[in-house]
């Protein structure tokens, strides 16, 4: 009997090392991918960089990254891709940029926006990273002229 309780509780401390294990690494999993980001370069327009700047100074936001940061969110979780995609924003020189600024987003936001350049009729691009940036763009645009800066822009 003392034999069979050794074992048990030798069986035990296994499975619960094992479960602790497991508990670890679906931790681990759910912590890494939650927080990954990709990085890349948005390319912006004066206007547009000096929209931001705005932003930024006007929501004490510290740097533009930021601004484009919780734009992308805050856009993207309004879930009203229709009123902000649906027609066309560009300001002309669609192609050609002024300015690049590196911006690290969450993978999950790049999905979305990936989605999205899918489903609407945007010009094609040399690459993803241009593809990121029109999305962008069209985000900054819309903010600019219709978008609730402070709801875009203020954390509660």
């Amino acid at each position: 009997l003392v034999r069979s309780t050794d074992s048990t509780k030798s069986g035990s401390r296994f499975i619960t090392a094992v479960r602790r294990e497991e508990l670890a690494s679906y931790r681990f999993n759910n912590r890494v991918y939650k927080d990954k980001y990709m990085k890349f370069n948005i390319s912006l327009k004066d206007q547009q960089k000096e929209f931001l700047d705005q932003v930024v100074s006007d929501f004490s936001l510290g740097e533009i990254e930021i601004s484009i940061q919780n734009l992308v969110k805050e856009i993207l979780n309004q879930d009203d891709n229709e009123n902000v995609f649906g027609e066309i924003r560009c300001i002309g020189g669609c192609f050609s940029t002024d300015q690049s600024i590196e911006v690290e987003l969450e993978d999950e936001l790049i999905s979305k926006m990936r989605e999205i350049f899918q489903q609407y009729d945007f010009e094609e691009y040399d690459s993803e990273e241009e593809e990121l940036s029109k999305i962008v763009r069209s985000m900054i645009n819309y903010a600019d002229q219709e978008g609730d800066l402070k709801n875009i822009f203020v954390r509660a």
